[in-house]
Protein backbone atom coordinates (compact mmCIF):
# COMPACT_ATOMS: atom_id res chain seq x y z
CA UNK A 1 0.00 0.00 0.00
CA UNK A 2 3.37 2.03 -0.12
CA UNK A 3 3.68 2.00 -3.31
CA UNK A 4 0.41 3.20 -3.68
CA UNK A 5 -0.16 6.18 -1.72
CA UNK A 6 3.50 7.23 -3.35
CA UNK A 7 2.66 7.25 -6.66
CA UNK A 8 -0.98 8.91 -5.98
CA UNK A 9 1.26 11.64 -4.51
CA UNK A 10 3.53 11.68 -7.75
CA UNK A 11 0.54 11.62 -10.10
CA UNK A 12 -1.06 14.40 -8.74
CA UNK A 13 1.69 16.33 -8.76
CA UNK A 14 2.42 16.03 -12.11
CA UNK A 15 -1.38 17.18 -12.99
CA UNK A 16 -1.26 20.73 -10.89
CA UNK A 17 2.64 21.47 -10.72
CA UNK A 18 5.03 19.37 -12.86
CA UNK A 19 3.86 19.68 -16.28
CA UNK A 20 6.60 21.94 -16.96
CA UNK A 21 6.68 25.45 -16.22
CA UNK A 22 9.07 28.35 -16.93
CA UNK A 23 12.85 26.34 -15.99
CA UNK A 24 15.10 27.93 -13.13
CA UNK A 25 14.28 26.86 -9.52
CA UNK A 26 13.84 29.92 -7.28
CA UNK A 27 13.61 32.20 -9.88
CA UNK A 28 10.99 34.76 -9.49
CA UNK A 29 8.71 34.74 -12.60
CA UNK A 30 6.91 37.12 -14.69
CA UNK A 31 3.43 36.36 -16.14
CA UNK A 32 1.76 37.76 -19.01
CA UNK A 33 -1.74 36.40 -20.16
CA UNK A 34 -3.01 36.22 -23.10
CA UNK A 35 -6.89 35.12 -24.53
CA UNK A 36 -6.68 32.89 -27.83
CA UNK A 37 -9.19 32.82 -30.31
CA UNK A 38 -8.65 30.32 -33.07
CA UNK A 39 -11.51 30.54 -35.86
CA UNK A 40 -12.34 26.90 -36.56
CA UNK A 41 -15.13 27.85 -39.34
CA UNK A 42 -15.35 30.84 -40.81
CA UNK A 43 -18.69 32.71 -41.30
CA UNK A 44 -20.95 31.70 -44.04
CA UNK A 45 -24.75 31.64 -45.60
CA UNK A 46 -25.66 33.37 -42.17
CA UNK A 47 -23.97 30.89 -40.30
CA UNK A 48 -21.72 32.56 -37.11
CA UNK A 49 -17.92 31.71 -36.61
CA UNK A 50 -17.46 28.48 -35.00
CA UNK A 51 -14.70 30.62 -32.04
CA UNK A 52 -12.00 28.43 -29.67
CA UNK A 53 -11.47 30.05 -26.93
CA UNK A 54 -8.06 29.04 -24.57
CA UNK A 55 -5.25 30.60 -22.78
CA UNK A 56 -1.92 31.36 -23.11
CA UNK A 57 0.45 33.03 -20.62
CA UNK A 58 4.04 34.04 -20.88
CA UNK A 59 6.30 33.16 -18.18
CA UNK A 60 9.76 35.37 -18.06
CA UNK A 61 12.48 36.16 -15.82
CA UNK A 62 15.52 37.99 -15.93
CA UNK A 63 18.00 35.01 -16.87
CA UNK A 64 16.01 33.98 -19.11
CA UNK A 65 16.74 35.42 -23.45
CA UNK A 66 13.33 34.41 -24.36
CA UNK A 67 10.03 34.32 -22.58
CA UNK A 68 8.33 30.83 -21.97
CA UNK A 69 4.63 30.40 -23.44
CA UNK A 70 1.95 27.79 -22.07
CA UNK A 71 -1.81 26.84 -23.40
CA UNK A 72 -3.93 26.71 -20.68
CA UNK A 73 -6.47 24.29 -19.79
CA UNK A 74 -7.94 24.69 -16.10
CA UNK A 75 -4.92 22.90 -14.12
CA UNK A 76 -3.44 22.02 -17.57
CA UNK A 77 -0.84 23.59 -18.46
CA UNK A 78 1.25 22.54 -22.23
CA UNK A 79 3.93 23.86 -22.60
CA UNK A 80 5.30 25.67 -26.29
CA UNK A 81 8.58 24.94 -27.78
CA UNK A 82 10.08 27.29 -30.01
CA UNK A 83 11.55 25.96 -33.27
CA UNK A 84 12.50 29.31 -34.92
CA UNK A 85 11.00 32.09 -37.03
CA UNK A 86 9.95 33.20 -40.45
CA UNK A 87 11.27 36.21 -43.21
CA UNK A 88 7.38 37.34 -42.95
CA UNK A 89 8.17 38.21 -38.95
CA UNK A 90 6.41 35.14 -37.25
CA UNK A 91 7.57 32.94 -34.78
CA UNK A 92 6.87 29.65 -34.33
CA UNK A 93 5.79 27.47 -31.49
CA UNK A 94 5.78 23.90 -31.62
CA UNK A 95 2.72 21.69 -29.16
CA UNK A 96 3.99 18.74 -27.32
CA UNK A 97 3.17 15.38 -27.90
CA UNK A 98 1.06 15.91 -30.50
CA UNK A 99 1.52 17.22 -34.25
CA UNK A 100 0.70 20.60 -33.66
CA UNK A 101 2.06 24.23 -34.14
CA UNK A 102 1.27 27.75 -33.67
CA UNK A 103 2.61 30.55 -35.38
CA UNK A 104 2.29 34.06 -34.44
CA UNK A 105 3.45 37.88 -34.68
CA UNK A 106 2.85 40.85 -33.41
CA UNK A 107 0.09 42.99 -35.04
CA UNK A 108 -0.24 46.39 -33.02
CA UNK A 109 -1.41 45.44 -29.21
CA UNK A 110 -2.50 41.78 -30.74
CA UNK A 111 -0.54 38.26 -32.14
CA UNK A 112 -1.87 37.23 -34.48
CA UNK A 113 -0.97 33.91 -36.69
CA UNK A 114 -1.98 30.36 -37.67
CA UNK A 115 -2.52 26.98 -35.92
CA UNK A 116 -1.04 24.54 -38.04
CA UNK A 117 -1.86 20.72 -38.47
CA UNK A 118 0.87 19.28 -40.31
CA UNK A 119 -0.37 15.86 -40.16
CA UNK A 120 -3.35 17.23 -42.06
CA UNK A 121 -2.28 20.19 -44.04
CA UNK A 122 -4.73 22.55 -42.49
CA UNK A 123 -4.39 25.63 -40.83
CA UNK A 124 -6.87 27.78 -38.31
CA UNK A 125 -6.58 31.65 -38.19
CA UNK A 126 -5.35 32.58 -34.54
CA UNK A 127 -5.62 35.56 -32.49
CA UNK A 128 -4.05 36.63 -29.22
CA UNK A 129 -5.14 39.55 -27.13
CA UNK A 130 -3.57 40.26 -24.12
CA UNK A 131 -5.67 40.39 -20.86
CA UNK A 132 -6.48 37.54 -18.96
CA UNK A 133 -10.31 37.59 -19.71
CA UNK A 134 -13.33 35.39 -19.27
CA UNK A 135 -12.81 32.30 -21.99
CA UNK A 136 -16.42 33.68 -23.57
CA UNK A 137 -18.01 36.73 -23.00
CA UNK A 138 -21.99 35.55 -22.01
CA UNK A 139 -23.74 38.78 -21.49
CA UNK A 140 -27.03 38.02 -20.18
CA UNK A 141 -29.98 39.81 -18.83
CA UNK A 142 -30.63 38.73 -15.20
CA UNK A 143 -32.80 35.75 -15.19
CA UNK A 144 -33.31 32.93 -12.09
CA UNK A 145 -30.32 31.15 -12.12
CA UNK A 146 -30.71 26.75 -11.96
CA UNK A 147 -28.28 24.78 -9.51
CA UNK A 148 -25.42 23.22 -11.41
CA UNK A 149 -25.29 20.07 -10.39
CA UNK A 150 -21.94 17.76 -9.67
CA UNK A 151 -23.00 15.05 -12.29
CA UNK A 152 -25.11 14.61 -15.38
CA UNK A 153 -26.02 11.84 -17.48
CA UNK A 154 -25.85 13.05 -21.18
CA UNK A 155 -26.91 12.03 -24.66
CA UNK A 156 -24.46 13.16 -27.67
CA UNK A 157 -26.11 13.21 -30.98
CA UNK A 158 -26.72 13.66 -34.55
CA UNK A 159 -28.26 16.98 -35.08
CA UNK A 160 -31.86 16.17 -36.39
CA UNK A 161 -31.69 12.87 -35.51
CA UNK A 162 -33.41 11.02 -32.19
CA UNK A 163 -31.51 11.41 -29.15
CA UNK A 164 -32.12 7.98 -28.50
CA UNK A 165 -29.23 7.05 -31.49
CA UNK A 166 -26.85 9.00 -29.78
CA UNK A 167 -24.19 8.09 -27.37
CA UNK A 168 -24.23 8.18 -23.57
CA UNK A 169 -21.97 10.50 -21.41
CA UNK A 170 -21.59 12.06 -18.18
CA UNK A 171 -20.90 15.86 -17.36
CA UNK A 172 -18.88 16.48 -14.61
CA UNK A 173 -18.38 20.03 -13.68
CA UNK A 174 -17.62 22.53 -10.93
CA UNK A 175 -18.62 26.25 -10.22
CA UNK A 176 -16.24 28.28 -8.76
CA UNK A 177 -16.91 31.83 -7.16
CA UNK A 178 -16.01 33.37 -9.64
CA UNK A 179 -18.05 32.60 -12.07
CA UNK A 180 -15.25 30.23 -13.76
CA UNK A 181 -16.33 26.03 -14.34
CA UNK A 182 -13.96 23.27 -14.66
CA UNK A 183 -14.19 19.88 -14.92
CA UNK A 184 -14.67 16.78 -17.73
CA UNK A 185 -17.10 14.87 -20.35
CA UNK A 186 -16.84 11.29 -20.28
CA UNK A 187 -18.11 9.49 -22.39
CA UNK A 188 -17.28 5.08 -22.96
CA UNK A 189 -14.38 5.60 -24.88
CA UNK A 190 -12.55 7.92 -22.67
CA UNK A 191 -12.89 11.57 -21.86
CA UNK A 192 -12.62 15.21 -23.17
CA UNK A 193 -9.58 15.74 -21.05
CA UNK A 194 -9.51 19.79 -18.96
CA UNK A 195 -12.17 21.55 -19.62
CA UNK A 196 -12.50 25.65 -18.84
CA UNK A 197 -15.03 28.27 -19.15
CA UNK A 198 -17.37 29.93 -17.49
CA UNK A 199 -21.37 30.61 -16.67
CA UNK A 200 -23.57 33.48 -17.40
CA UNK A 201 -26.97 33.13 -16.17
CA UNK A 202 -27.97 29.86 -16.92
CA UNK A 203 -25.64 29.63 -20.14
CA UNK A 204 -22.32 27.53 -19.47
CA UNK A 205 -19.31 27.46 -22.04
CA UNK A 206 -15.93 25.43 -21.63
CA UNK A 207 -13.62 24.28 -24.14
CA UNK A 208 -9.76 22.90 -24.41
CA UNK A 209 -6.96 22.76 -27.11
CA UNK A 210 -3.89 20.99 -26.90
CA UNK A 211 -3.07 21.46 -30.37
CA UNK A 212 -4.78 18.30 -31.97
CA UNK A 213 -8.10 18.23 -30.65
CA UNK A 214 -10.38 21.55 -30.19
CA UNK A 215 -13.79 21.26 -28.70
CA UNK A 216 -16.29 23.95 -27.39
CA UNK A 217 -19.56 23.01 -25.36
CA UNK A 218 -22.13 25.47 -25.49
CA UNK A 219 -24.68 24.10 -22.27
CA UNK A 220 -27.62 25.47 -21.14
CA UNK A 221 -29.48 24.44 -17.48
CA UNK A 222 -33.13 23.83 -17.80
CA UNK A 223 -35.82 23.78 -15.28
CA UNK A 224 -35.67 20.31 -12.90
CA UNK A 225 -31.81 19.79 -13.52
CA UNK A 226 -32.42 19.06 -17.26
CA UNK A 227 -29.21 20.33 -19.53
CA UNK A 228 -29.43 20.69 -23.30
CA UNK A 229 -26.83 22.34 -25.91
CA UNK A 230 -24.08 20.97 -28.69
CA UNK A 231 -20.33 20.72 -28.88
CA UNK A 232 -18.45 21.75 -31.48
CA UNK A 233 -15.52 18.95 -32.62
CA UNK A 234 -12.43 20.87 -34.34
CA UNK A 235 -14.05 22.78 -37.53
CA UNK A 236 -15.68 19.86 -39.26
CA UNK A 237 -18.62 18.95 -37.11
CA UNK A 238 -21.16 19.39 -34.29
CA UNK A 239 -23.29 17.51 -32.33
CA UNK A 240 -26.66 17.97 -29.76
CA UNK A 241 -26.56 17.51 -26.25
CA UNK A 242 -29.42 17.06 -23.58
CA UNK A 243 -30.01 15.18 -20.51
CA UNK A 244 -30.23 15.71 -16.76
CA UNK A 245 -28.98 15.96 -13.51
CA UNK A 246 -27.96 12.62 -12.11
CA UNK A 247 -25.49 12.30 -9.10
CA UNK A 248 -25.55 8.46 -9.40
CA UNK A 249 -25.21 8.12 -13.42
CA UNK A 250 -22.89 5.48 -15.10
CA UNK A 251 -21.63 4.56 -17.97
CA UNK A 252 -21.03 1.06 -19.25
CA UNK A 253 -18.67 -0.24 -17.39
CA UNK A 254 -14.56 -0.25 -18.70
CA UNK A 255 -13.86 -3.94 -17.77
CA UNK A 256 -16.84 -5.83 -19.71
CA UNK A 257 -16.53 -3.35 -22.95
CA UNK A 258 -13.50 -5.29 -24.71
CA UNK A 259 -13.04 -9.08 -24.47
CA UNK A 260 -11.76 -12.65 -25.94
CA UNK A 261 -13.29 -15.18 -28.44
CA UNK A 262 -14.67 -17.91 -26.27
CA UNK A 263 -12.02 -20.53 -25.83
CA UNK A 264 -9.23 -17.93 -25.85
CA UNK A 265 -7.45 -17.60 -22.74
CA UNK A 266 -4.11 -15.92 -23.65
CA UNK A 267 -2.58 -13.35 -25.84
CA UNK A 268 0.89 -12.97 -27.71
CA UNK A 269 2.40 -10.78 -30.34
CA UNK A 270 5.55 -10.32 -32.05
CA UNK A 271 5.68 -6.43 -33.30
CA UNK A 272 8.53 -4.51 -34.77
CA UNK A 273 9.90 -1.48 -32.10
CA UNK A 274 8.74 2.29 -33.19
CA UNK A 275 12.99 2.97 -33.79
CA UNK A 276 15.05 0.07 -33.97
CA UNK A 277 12.21 -2.15 -35.92
CA UNK A 278 13.71 -5.13 -33.25
CA UNK A 279 10.84 -7.74 -33.34
CA UNK A 280 9.22 -7.91 -29.70
CA UNK A 281 7.00 -9.21 -27.38
CA UNK A 282 5.98 -10.38 -23.91
CA UNK A 283 8.17 -12.96 -22.55
CA UNK A 284 6.20 -15.87 -20.13
CA UNK A 285 7.41 -15.59 -16.59
CA UNK A 286 6.49 -12.20 -15.88
CA UNK A 287 3.18 -9.96 -15.87
CA UNK A 288 2.48 -7.54 -18.44
CA UNK A 289 0.56 -4.70 -19.16
CA UNK A 290 -0.50 -4.19 -22.97
CA UNK A 291 -1.42 -0.73 -23.69
CA UNK A 292 -2.98 -0.33 -27.31
CA UNK A 293 -2.40 3.58 -28.03
CA UNK A 294 -1.68 6.01 -30.69
CA UNK A 295 0.46 9.17 -30.90
CA UNK A 296 -2.68 11.05 -32.08
CA UNK A 297 -4.82 10.06 -28.90
CA UNK A 298 -5.04 12.61 -25.86
CA UNK A 299 -6.18 9.95 -23.49
CA UNK A 300 -3.43 7.82 -24.57
CA UNK A 301 -1.08 10.71 -23.30
CA UNK A 302 -2.20 10.87 -19.96
CA UNK A 303 -2.78 7.02 -19.49
CA UNK A 304 1.15 6.90 -20.46
CA UNK A 305 1.89 9.19 -17.75
CA UNK A 306 0.43 7.08 -15.32
CA UNK A 307 1.89 3.90 -17.05
CA UNK A 308 5.00 5.25 -17.10
CA UNK A 309 5.34 5.79 -12.98
CA UNK A 310 3.86 2.62 -13.08
CA UNK A 311 6.63 0.66 -14.47
CA UNK A 312 9.12 2.56 -11.92
CA UNK A 313 7.24 1.30 -9.44
CA UNK A 314 7.01 -2.35 -10.83
CA UNK A 315 10.48 -3.08 -12.63
CA UNK A 316 9.63 -6.65 -12.99
CA UNK A 317 6.25 -5.96 -14.68
CA UNK A 318 6.54 -5.76 -18.51
CA UNK A 319 4.87 -2.90 -19.75
CA UNK A 320 4.36 -2.43 -23.85
CA UNK A 321 2.68 0.63 -25.70
CA UNK A 322 1.02 -0.72 -29.26
CA UNK A 323 1.22 2.31 -31.64
CA UNK A 324 -1.88 2.39 -34.28
CA UNK A 325 -1.37 5.44 -36.48
CA UNK A 326 -2.52 7.62 -39.26
CA UNK A 327 0.14 5.67 -41.50
CA UNK A 328 0.47 2.31 -42.34
CA UNK A 329 3.99 2.34 -42.53
CA UNK A 330 6.72 2.52 -39.72
CA UNK A 331 9.03 5.38 -41.59
CA UNK A 332 5.93 7.39 -42.34
CA UNK A 333 4.47 7.23 -38.46
CA UNK A 334 7.77 7.96 -36.81
CA UNK A 335 8.21 11.32 -36.19
CA UNK A 336 4.55 11.25 -35.12
CA UNK A 337 5.23 8.04 -32.33
CA UNK A 338 8.73 9.75 -31.58
CA UNK A 339 7.75 12.95 -30.14
CA UNK A 340 4.77 11.51 -28.39
CA UNK A 341 7.48 9.27 -26.84
CA UNK A 342 10.15 11.60 -26.30
CA UNK A 343 8.10 14.22 -25.07
CA UNK A 344 6.92 12.15 -22.07
CA UNK A 345 10.33 10.20 -21.68
CA UNK A 346 8.73 6.73 -22.12
CA UNK A 347 10.62 4.15 -20.35
CA UNK A 348 9.04 1.06 -21.71
CA UNK A 349 8.86 0.50 -25.69
CA UNK A 350 6.59 1.21 -27.93
CA UNK A 351 5.93 -0.89 -31.06
CA UNK A 352 4.22 -0.23 -34.31
CA UNK A 353 1.20 -2.19 -35.76
CA UNK A 354 0.25 -0.37 -38.34
CA UNK A 355 -3.01 2.06 -39.47
CA UNK A 356 -5.59 2.92 -36.55
CA UNK A 357 -7.95 1.54 -38.75
CA UNK A 358 -11.04 -0.61 -38.28
CA UNK A 359 -10.56 -3.77 -37.50
CA UNK A 360 -7.13 -3.54 -36.96
CA UNK A 361 -6.64 -3.99 -33.74
CA UNK A 362 -8.26 -7.37 -33.97
CA UNK A 363 -6.42 -8.41 -36.68
CA UNK A 364 -2.84 -7.86 -35.12
CA UNK A 365 -3.90 -9.16 -31.69
CA UNK A 366 -5.93 -12.27 -32.45
CA UNK A 367 -8.85 -13.36 -30.04
CA UNK A 368 -9.14 -9.70 -29.11
CA UNK A 369 -13.23 -8.93 -29.52
CA UNK A 370 -15.06 -6.10 -29.40
CA UNK A 371 -12.28 -3.52 -29.36
CA UNK A 372 -14.05 -0.05 -28.93
CA UNK A 373 -11.24 2.49 -27.90
CA UNK A 374 -7.98 4.18 -27.98
CA UNK A 375 -6.09 3.77 -25.20
CA UNK A 376 -7.26 -0.27 -24.63
CA UNK A 377 -4.98 -1.97 -21.43
CA UNK A 378 -4.78 -5.51 -21.20
CA UNK A 379 -3.44 -7.64 -18.29
CA UNK A 380 -1.47 -10.87 -18.67
CA UNK A 381 -0.48 -13.10 -15.86
CA UNK A 382 3.37 -15.07 -15.70
CA UNK A 383 1.64 -17.40 -18.02
CA UNK A 384 0.77 -15.23 -20.61
CA UNK A 385 -3.49 -15.54 -19.63
CA UNK A 386 -5.55 -12.94 -20.03
CA UNK A 387 -6.69 -11.59 -16.60
CA UNK A 388 -8.35 -8.21 -17.36
CA UNK A 389 -9.38 -5.16 -20.23
CA UNK A 390 -9.75 -2.39 -20.13
CA UNK A 391 -11.38 0.13 -22.18
CA UNK A 392 -10.76 3.78 -22.25
CA UNK A 393 -9.58 6.16 -19.56
CA UNK A 394 -10.78 8.96 -17.72
CA UNK A 395 -8.10 11.19 -16.70
CA UNK A 396 -7.22 13.57 -14.32
CA UNK A 397 -9.63 16.27 -15.44
CA UNK A 398 -12.34 13.55 -14.34
CA UNK A 399 -13.35 12.46 -10.93
CA UNK A 400 -12.66 8.66 -12.17
CA UNK A 401 -8.83 8.71 -11.95
CA UNK A 402 -7.83 9.14 -8.59
CA UNK A 403 -9.99 5.67 -7.86
CA UNK A 404 -8.72 3.86 -11.23
CA UNK A 405 -4.84 4.95 -9.96
CA UNK A 406 -5.54 2.70 -6.49
CA UNK A 407 -7.40 -0.03 -8.57
CA UNK A 408 -5.02 -0.50 -11.08
CA UNK A 409 -2.24 0.02 -8.97
CA UNK A 410 -3.50 -2.62 -6.57
CA UNK A 411 -3.93 -5.33 -9.48
CA UNK A 412 -0.28 -4.58 -10.97
CA UNK A 413 0.68 -5.54 -7.16
CA UNK A 414 -1.47 -8.79 -7.32
CA UNK A 415 -0.07 -9.80 -10.29
CA UNK A 416 3.52 -9.59 -9.40
CA UNK A 417 2.57 -10.99 -6.31
CA UNK A 418 1.05 -14.32 -7.95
Amino acid sequence: MKIIFVLILALAAWVVVAQPRAAGSGTVHREVWFHAEITLRPAANGQKAWILPFDVVSVSSSDEARPSFFVVNGLERLPLSYTGSTPEGYVRYEIPYFQGELIWRKEGRQLAGFWMRPDRGTQYELVLSPGKLARFALNEAPVKQYLLEERYALVQYEPGSPAEKGRRAIAALTEHSDGTVTGSIMTESGDYRYLAGNRSGNRIHLSTFNGIFAYVFELELTENGGMQGRQLLNGSSELSIAGKADLMAKLADPNGITGMKPGVTSLGFSLPHYKSGELLGPELGRPTVIQIMGSWCPNCLDESVAFKQFQAAFPEVQFFGIAFERSSEREEAFSAVDKFVRGLDLGYPVLFAGRAASGAVEKVLEGLVGFQSYPTTIYLDRQGEVRKIYSGFYGPGTPEYEPWIQETLAFIEKLQSE
